[in-house]
């Protein structure tokens, strides 16, 4: 609490005379304590008070006898204190606080009933208005959990109920009788929408009750409006609320004579409205409006709803701050009884007056219905957004496909007539869409719109009328052509988990909510109403997250595509002949698939080369790309797949081929102990082979790409009957075979380089997937959830997250902003879950909480400074911790609302659980730390996480 100043100044008590209270209260009564838990109940720990209240009861003339210490207390305050509160000196700090509470009667008015809603209800939620702040300076209130209450027993009694209803009624009679009764109107119109804002927001993100739960919002509005009109006697009233961006006035309650919606929108500097928003000043025309430049608007929605406007006031609403919130305007000013036979010139000064007067109960519902749209309008982004992300899961590995479903989904998302995805054409340097009824659309890099956002990778708005915009000649040069009117725009980067960019998302004229045709190119260029509306900062950061998850798709599909055309590339020259039938052969796209298809294609060559040496088995070794092993497929009857097996480039015989190049023979290759004779091999199949041959394939630099292993040279074609050893050349290869090998190189050696080339990209593919396809996995997982309730939503999340990053241990930390507190649920051994708190700033994620910031700790995280909670937690529980990533989980509007706990990233390679009985030791599965690719992919991961925990925190 925040103390009187002044209290000091009037009491100012010494160490030495709070111990002699403390002594006082010990001789009244051997139950001293209990005494003192009764004063703190009247007090609540008010200082001065409590003070006051010890030094009564030590000098009071009896003693309490013991059990009665508490009704002895209530007897002795409300005798000498709240009977005749007003006459004791002592008391001056009550009387101070009345003092204050009645200084100004308007300021006073609403002091005093948001109090008695306190009082009456004996605590009220806690929010920022400046009345709960005035009555928290006084001391008067307290804010406790998200609520504040009374602050004590003392202020309770002193200020009762009928104390502040006397003092209402006080101030009310001064008040003159009109405004009084405008105020209580205004009064009972804030009620109302506070009742009804928990059934509002309630409703908000759910499409079936949307209507009905925007429609309460502006009937709040409607009567503010209204009751304004009738005040000042005006025939029609309009209240213009500014929107975020400080561009323009929106009014969601004008009428017509029919009594519907009137949707109105004016930028700030246009019109009557407009002008008042820009300047901060009160406009009045008393008669011949439409001369006045400023009016060309009000003739324009004259003529459009039939009325005539003879005179016109308009008024800011400021906030405390001095900021715009809100213009009020007002037409037509209607005759009194005295003047029904003649129309008044204008409002007057009276009318200004009392405007003034109301300003204050104005301001604060027009901020507290701004701040209930603005919340409506965030949970129906929210809910929007989830969805269309969770559409985005329906898609299938197609890039049409996906560039019809991500433009309508935008487009839905984001109300936009038209949106467009372009996607970067590596080869071309350019970018390229498909459109209905165009076919492929090319757009150069830095030219447009979307080519400039593609250039620079920073997001474009433009408002409405994007005309106005510097850069709109293409845009008007295409709208000519095409009879389009381009009215306003949103074009954001789309790039890949690694920063690449992968496209852009252009968006094409906001339109306004309600049920709108199709735009008319006969009229073009005329703007139809529905167009004349913005993008804003909510729509680019829902789009944001939109493009994030577009992006981790585009890369998955990316991935997955190319692996597909390597199958289908168009043989150029002989390199890729024997690759050609691979197209057929890689349907799923799977490593499977793509190894089989390799190996049945590299059988030809071995079947070739087996029949042209007479071999009885022939395999080919290829040098990969870093030149430090050699590789081959061979069958693997268990699985029924190709296997691949490696033999090392650097050792043992392939070791001294690669650097002599020269052919090597054997007639007794059993003995030889060295894995290019024995890899691939049966274990007791090396006891077949008679000879061998290793022949070197050399390319045209002079180094070697291959190696070609043949086993037992024939005296004659096997198949011609008789037992292996018959069939067998004593001798073993000759030079002979040697050179016939040599002969077919010249056209053997470009295939070779083609199967080496082929298995390069594999290989590189396979670290390309094994990087997007967990995060593209996680994200569907969390995206297919958000329909869960909050056990099952967090369960979910750490799974994910766990399979992402192999991460031992994971928590999803969600923020309870009115205890100040991290909670989460734990599964327990039973199979049930068991809530966890933990306070803002307490721990690692506590302190990520506070601070929004990243944290990731490497092995060994004993040795970081702030690890002495996670020592002891560890020996609690004989868990051992060795490294950290701790990130913030942010809303679409960059609110807090959880945090993700990764601890221990695993080697990949080694799933063994954890040992308790082995703590402290640190296993060796545990000596590793998370990097930037996990830091990256969390970020990604928890921008997801985002959209689904809105749906279950409510």
């Amino acid at each position: 609490m925040i103390s009187n100043l002044s209290e000091q100044s009037h009491y100012p008590e010494s160490a030495s005379s709070g111990l002699q209270i403390a002594r006082g209260l010990k001789a009244k009564s051997q139950n001293y304590k209990r005494l003192l838990v009764e004063v703190l109940k009247w007090t609540g720990g008010q200082p001065f008070l409590t003070q006051q209240l010890c030094r009564l009861i030590a000098q009071a003339p009896d003693a309490p006898s013991k059990g009665t210490e508490a009704e002895w207390v209530e007897n002795l305050v409300r005798s000498h204190w709240i009977e005749n509160w007003e006459e004791q000196p002592e008391l001056m700090h009550l009387q101070t606080i009345r003092d204050r509470l009645l200084r100004r009667k308007h300021r006073s008015l609403k002091l005093l009933q948001v109090y008695q809603r306190i009082l009456q209800q004996g605590e009220a939620i806690a929010n920022d208005s400046s009345e709960q702040k005035e009555l928290r300076m006084m001391g008067l209130i307290l804010k406790h959990q998200g609520k504040v209450r009374i602050h004590n027993r003392i202020y309770e009694s002193v200020f009762n109920q009928e104390w502040v209803n006397k003092a209402l009624k006080t101030i009310q009679a001064d008040l003159e009788p009109g405004d009084s009764e405008f105020l209580k109107a205004l009064a009972e119109l804030e009620r109302k929408l506070l009742v009804s804002q928990v059934e509002i927001l309630s409703k908000a993100d759910t499409e079936s009750e949307d209507e009905g739960s925007a429609q309460a919002l502006y009937e709040v509005l409607r009567d503010v409006t209204s009751k304004v009109g009738e005040l000042l006697g005006a025939d029609r009233a309009t209240i213009f609320l500014l929107n975020d961006e400080k561009t323009e006035l929106w009014s969601l309650v004008a009428e017509n004579e029919e009594g519907e919606f009137l949707d109105i929108q004016v930028r700030v500097g246009e019109g009557i409205a407009g002008h008042v928003a820009q300047d901060k000043k009160v406009i009045h025309i008393p008669d011949n409006v439409y001369e006045d430049p400023r009016a060309a608007l009000v003739k324009e929605f004259d003529k459009k709803y039939n009325y005539r406007t003879e005179n016109i006031l308009a008024f800011p609403i400021l906030s405390e701050n001095k900021e715009v919130i809100a213009v009020i305007q007002l037409l037509n000013k209607l005759p009194t009884d005295e003047q029904s036979d003649k129309r008044p010139k204008g409002f007057t000064t009276l009318d200004l007056e009392r405007l003034a007067k109301c300003v204050v109960p104005v301001r604060r519902i027009l901020e507290s219905c701004q701040s209930c749209y603005k919340v409506m309008k965030k949970l129906r982004a929210t809910a929007a957004l989830a969805e269309a992300t969770r559409s985005l899961d329906q898609i299938n590995l197609d890039t049409k496909a996906i560039l019809q479903r991500v433009m309508n989904t935008a487009k839905k998302l984001l109300n936009a007539d038209r949106s467009t995805l372009w996607l970067v054409d590596r080869d071309r340097g350019d970018l390229w869409t498909e459109l209905p009824g165009k076919g492929e659309v090319r757009c150069d890099v830095g030219v447009g719109f979307a080519g400039q956002v593609a250039q620079t990778r920073q997001p474009m708005i433009i408002p409405f009328d994007l005309y106005d915009h510097p850069s709109a000649e293409n845009a008007k040069k295409t709208d000519e052509q095409t009879r389009y009117r381009t009215c306003s725009l949103l074009c954001m980067p789309v790039v890949s988990p690694d920063g690449e960019l992968l496209g852009v998302t252009q968006l094409i004229n906001k339109r306004k909510p309600g049920d709108h045709p199709e735009y008319n190119r006969d009229e073009w260029p005329h703007v139809p109403s529905y167009f004349k509306a913005s993008f804003d900062k909510n729509d680019r950061q829902s789009m944001q997250v939109f493009n994030e998850r577009v992006g981790v798709i585009l890369q998955f599909v990316k991935t997955h595509e190319t692996l597909k055309q390597l199958a289908q590339i168009e043989p150029k020259e002989s390199v890729y002949n024997t690759l050609a039938i691979l197209s057929n052969s890689v349907a799923d796209q799977s490593d499977e698939a793509l190894y089989n298809a390799l190996y049945y294609t590299l059988s030809f060559v071995t079947n070739s080369i087996n029949k042209l040496l007479g071999a009885e088995q022939t395999t080919i070794f290829l040098l990969d790309a870093e030149q430090s092993i050699f590789w081959s497929l061979v069958w693997n009857s268990r699985t029924l797949n190709a296997q691949e097996i490696r033999v090392s480039a650097t050792l043992g015989i392939a070791s001294k081929m690669v650097e002599s190049r020269s052919v090597k023979a054997s007639k007794n290759p059993s003995k030889l102990n060295d894995l290019l004779v024995h890899m691939g091999l049966e274990p007791d199949a090396i006891n077949t082979v008679e000879n061998m041959l290793l022949f070197p394939v050399v390319d045209s630099k002079g180094k070697v790409i291959a190696i070609i292993r043949s086993f037992n040279k024939f005296l004659f074609t096997y198949e011609s009957g008789g037992t292996l050893s018959e069939t067998i050349e004593i001798n073993g290869f000759s030079q002979a075979d040697a050179q016939k090998l040599h002969e077919r190189m010249a056209s053997t050696l470009p295939i070779l380089q083609g199967f080496q080339a082929f298995h390069r990209e594999i290989r590189n593919l396979q670290e390309q997937r094994k990087a997007i396809d967990p995060l593209y996995q996680a994200i569907s997982l969390v995206s297919s959830s958000s329909g869960g309730n909050a056990e099952e939503v967090i369960q979910t999340v750490m799974q994910a997250a766990k399979q992402l990053t192999h991460a031992d241990r994971t928590t999803l930390w969600l923020i309870d902003y009115s205890t100040q507190e991290l909670w989460t649920k734990i599964p327990q051994a039973d199979g049930s879950l068991m809530e966890t708190r933990v306070p803002l700033g307490e721990g690692f994620a506590g302190k990520v909480a506070q601070t929004g910031q990243p944290l990731n700790i490497p092995f060994d995280l004993y040795e970081h400074p702030d690890s002495d909670i996670a020592r002891r937690t560890d020996a609690k529980t004989h868990y051992r911790t060795c490294s950290l990533l701790c990130m913030p989980v942010l809303s679409c509007d960059g609110e807090l609302l959880a945090v993700t706990q990764l601890v221990n990233k695993r080697h990949t390679d080694d799933t063994t659980e954890y040992d308790p009985s082995q703590w402290p030791h640190v296993p060796e599965y545990f000596k590793a730390s998370f990097d930037e690719n996990d830091q990256r992919d969390m970020e990604i991961f928890n921008n997801q996480v985002g959209v689904v925990l809105p749906g279950i925190m409510r």
